[in-house]
């Protein structure tokens, strides 16, 4: 589950499904349901994300602006997705505004998904991103516009060009796999070293390293 933040939409909540399914929400169609002791309202995005089920999710931000002969461009954000295949896959999130029902009530939106066919492409950005483990994919976070991380059951953690699908950097030597990523800065928090917290300083040059480290509380 995570949540989207991003000032071009309002606030919605995706929640990745065991089935492989990604179910997005407007966060206030949620609230208003259960303010009046309704249940929980139908999706307002649905579709089909990753084989075997997702593992990982990551509302990343604001994405491309996408527009046609037809339209006005849209804002559109990131969404991250990984799956039990091992499999990354960058989507593009979008709303859109339905018109207004026979009965008087208020427009609604409807979020919308791309690429919808795996022969459609993204504007500027790669779909798919894979690691060749096999193992599921764990966790993933950003650490700009640029960059973001995933981590998966083989003890790796790979920085990924969002631009380019490709693997730029990896971190290996972790004895387990991988399960939690937290990025802090120049600091980045891990687990996958038996039951040990690791923390990766990136603020220190290498001579820095060499003559040692503490830390300090």
């Amino acid at each position: 589950m995570d949540l989207d933040l991003s000032p071009s939409q309002s606030l919605v909540i995706f929640f990745g499904l065991v089935g492989g399914y990604v179910n997005g929400y407007y966060v206030n169609g949620v609230i208003g349901s259960a303010s009046v002791g309704g249940i929980c309202p139908i999706p307002s995005s649905r579709f089909q994300a990753n084989d075997g089920g997702v593992t990982a999710i990551l509302a990343a931000g604001q994405g491309t602006s996408m527009s046609s002969s037809l339209q006005q461009a849209r804002p559109t954000t990131i969404l991250l997705t990984g799956g039990a295949d091992g499999m990354v896959k960058q989507w593009e999130m979008m709303s859109r505004k339905l018109p207004p029902s026979e009965n008087g009530e208020e427009p609604t939106f409807q979020l919308e998904h791309w690429p919808r066919l795996p022969t459609q492409r993204m504007k500027r950005r790669a779909h798919l991103f894979q690691s060749y483990s096999g193992k599921a994919v764990n966790a993933l976070a950003q650490i700009d516009p640029s960059k973001f991380l995933s981590a998966d059951g083989s003890g790796c953690v790979r920085i990924w060009s969002p631009s380019e699908g490709k693997e730029l950097y990896r971190l290996d030597g972790f004895t387990g796999s991988i399960s939690s990523l937290v990025l802090a800065k120049d600091t980045l928090i891990t687990d996958g070293m038996e039951n040990m917290v690791c923390l990766h300083d990136f603020s220190l040059d290498i001579d820095e390293a060499e003559s040692g480290y503490e830390l300090e509380w």
